[in-house]
């Protein structure tokens, strides 16, 4: 009897569990940069943090996902090719590029509701280290700005 309640009660957390990790993933489904962090999320010398709930409410965000990878020549070919996939049809907010690709960049995403906004920012550091941000939620481009120039980390 007891072995049919804790199965039971499994059954029950995986309902709740699984379709908000479902979510979570089926956010940036449709972009080529979840590739990247599929990829080289759980590699040595690479750091990604997924924001909770209580975090992303305080930032008027719905989902943040990051990824530091440090000095690999093949990682950041790749991510460059899943940025110009993923960049068709976004709005360009700022955009560098040095020796024929993209150090920098900063891109507004169509939105898959209309008062979501998807954000895309890529940087590449002088010494190598890659930094992939998506960032999903009601802020606005002018919020995102204030957020990251106002000392808040995110």
């Amino acid at each position: 009897m007891k072995q049919i309640r804790y199965i039971l009660l499994l059954m029950l957390l995986s309902l709740v569990v699984l379709p908000e990790n479902a979510m979570a993933r089926d956010m940036q489904k449709d972009l080529r940069i979840q590739e990247v962090f599929q990829r080289y999320g759980m590699k040595k010398n690479v750091t990604m943090v997924e924001l909770s709930n209580e975090m992303l409410e305080t930032y008027g965000m719905t989902h943040y996902k990051s990824i530091t990878i440090k000095n690999d020549p093949t990682a950041l070919a790749f991510t460059r090719k899943c940025l110009e996939a993923d960049q068709q049809g976004a709005r360009k907010i700022k955009e560098v590029t040095d020796d024929g690709g993209v150090i920098s960049a900063y891109y507004q995403l169509p939105g898959k509701e209309k008062e979501l906004n998807r954000f895309i920012l890529f940087k590449v550091s002088q010494k190598g280290v890659i930094t992939l941000v998506y960032i999903e939620g009601e802020l606005d481009s002018e919020d995102l700005i204030t957020l990251l120039f106002a000392g808040k980390e995110l």
